[in-house]
C-alpha cells in the first residue's frame, strides 16, 4: 500500500521553502500613504470650492488691482496642476519606493503649492470666510506632508544606501571567493 503525503506533510514542506525565499524589509510609510489619501479628499473639496468662488469673483467683481484680477486665475490652475502631480509623486515615491519621485514630491510641495495657498488663502483683493478656513486647513496639511514626506525620504534613502552597500560587499565577497579558489 503506498502512502500518500498528508495535508500537514505538504504544509510543513510548503513552510519550509517559504523560510528560505528572501525577504525585503518594506521602507514605505503608512502615516504618509494616509495622510495623502486624505488630503486627496479634501483637496477635491477644496478644488469644488473655489472653482465656485474664482468664477464668482472673477464674473462679478471689479478688481482694484490689475495685478490681482490677473493673478487670481493662473494662480488657481497652477494649484490644480500641482496638487495632481504632486499627489501622482507622493503615490509611486511612497509606495513603489523611490527617491526621485518623494523628491519631487516634496519640491511640488514647497513650490507651487504653499506660495499658491498662501496667496489663495490670504493674499486676495476679496477674501471669503470659505479662502481663510480651507486655506488655513490646507496649508496646515501640506506642513504635516512635507514633515511626513522628509521622514519617508530620509528612511528611504537610508534603506537604499544600507542595499547598495550590502550588494558591493557580496559583490567583493564572491570576487574573493574566486580569487581563492
Amino acid at each position: 500500500m503506498q502512502h500518500s503525503p498528508s495535508y500537514t506533510e505538504i504544509g510543513g514542506q510548503a513552510h519550509a521553502s517559504l523560510q528560505k525565499l528572501p525577504t525585503s524589509e518594506i521602507s514605505s510609510s503608512i502615516t504618509f500613504a494616509v495622510l495623502i489619501y486624505l488630503h486627496v479628499f479634501f483637496s477635491v473639496a477644496y478644488f469644488l470650492g473655489n472653482v465656485a468662488i474664482v468664477s464668482e469673483k472673477v464674473g462679478q467683481f471689479k478688481f482694484s488691482s490689475n495685478l490681482q484680477e490677473v493673478l487670481l486665475l493662473p494662480t488657481f490652475v497652477i494649484w490644480t496642476l500641482g496638487e495632481l502631480s504632486r499627489f501622482y509623486f507622493a503615490y509611486t515615491g511612497n509606495l513603489k519606493e523611490r527617491v526621485p519621485q518623494m523628491s519631487a514630491f516634496l519640491l511640488m510641495t514647497i513650490f507651487p503649492q504653499l506660495p499658491c495657498v498662501l496667496y489663495l488663502a490670504f493674499f486676495q483683493e476679496f477674501i471669503y470666510p470659505f479662502d481663510a478656513g480651507a486655506g488655513v486647513v490646507m496649508f496646515t496639511l501640506l506642513l504635516i506632508e512635507l514633515f511626513a514626506g522628509y521622514m519617508t525620504l530620509h528612511t528611504l534613502i537610508a534603506r537604499q544606501t544600507a542595499q547598495f552597500y550590502r550588494l558591493c560587499q557580496e559583490e567583493e565577497d564572491a570576487q574573493r571567493s574566486r580569487i581563492m579558489s
